[in-house]
């Protein structure tokens, strides 16, 4: 094994209100306003905004990507009739692309990261906008990646085979050399068709839908255990 490559959400990070695309500020900026996300006019307001922030999509950096969620921000406002001032929507705007307290980091993260960049090549492959490279700068860790590939900047997202061969290519890896960590089946077993080694995250604080058949760690600790063992090569 030469190379360790992460999923981003669900194994580095998780969302800090419970859902990934909560402004951190909604409710200093909306006040009571805030009351209301989480309704069920707030569910198909969603859905026609959350368009916007399709990860899949090209976006080039966190310009391009304040651009998309001031829309998605805007088209709330609309749908739920907020009435919010032009300085709102950009104080909201502004929140929800470089605030990074929107999300928690794991408390493993940093100390089993400093210890596997002394062992392995480290990546990171996330569907994912330019913003969360941004984060992973201002919490110290890009330090340990040697590629830090988003669904952002590929314009495919996990289980789309271009993306993984994007992280190869940048890794300058062999399939059968690597060990992907994903939280999500169908993520894992795309890794897996294309000769990647992998393991499944589940994290009690974020714990996926499914449970697969293979590999599972349920912290860096055991990930680690598991990479020690031998069981994946």
């Amino acid at each position: 094994m030469k190379c360790l490559i992460f999923d981003i959400g669900g194994v580095i990070v998780y969302p800090r209100l419970g859902e990934w695309n909560i402004p951190y500020g909604a409710r200093d900026i909306l006040g009571e306003r805030a009351e209301s996300i989480g309704s069920a006019r707030y569910q198909e307001a969603y859905k026609e905004a959350v368009g916007y922030l399709d990860e899949s999509q090209l976006v080039r950096d966190t310009e391009a990507e304040y651009a998309l969620r001031e829309k998605f921000i805007r088209s709330l406002n609309r749908d739920m009739q907020w009435r919010m001032t032009e300085s709102e929507i950009e104080a909201l705007t502004k929140d929800f692309t470089y605030n990074i307290d929107r999300y928690g980091f794991f408390e493993d993260v940093k100390p089993w990261l400093s210890r596997w960049k002394e062992k392995y090549t480290l990546g990171v492959l996330s569907d994912a906008l330019p913003s969360i490279l941004l984060f992973l700068d201002q919490y110290g860790i890009s330090e340990h990646f040697a590629a830090r590939v988003i669904s952002a900047h590929v314009g495919a997202t996990k289980p789309d085979v271009r993306i993984y061969n994007a992280v190869l290519e940048s890794l300058k890896a062999n399939a059968c050399d690597c060990v992907f960590v994903d939280d999500r089946v169908c993520n894992l077993e795309a890794a897996k068709t294309l000769g990647i080694h992998a393991v499944q995250m589940a994290r009690s604080e974020f714990m996926p839908d499914h449970i697969w058949d293979g590999p599972v760690a349920y912290d860096f600790e055991q990930l680690n255990a598991i990479l020690e063992s031998g069981e994946l090569f």
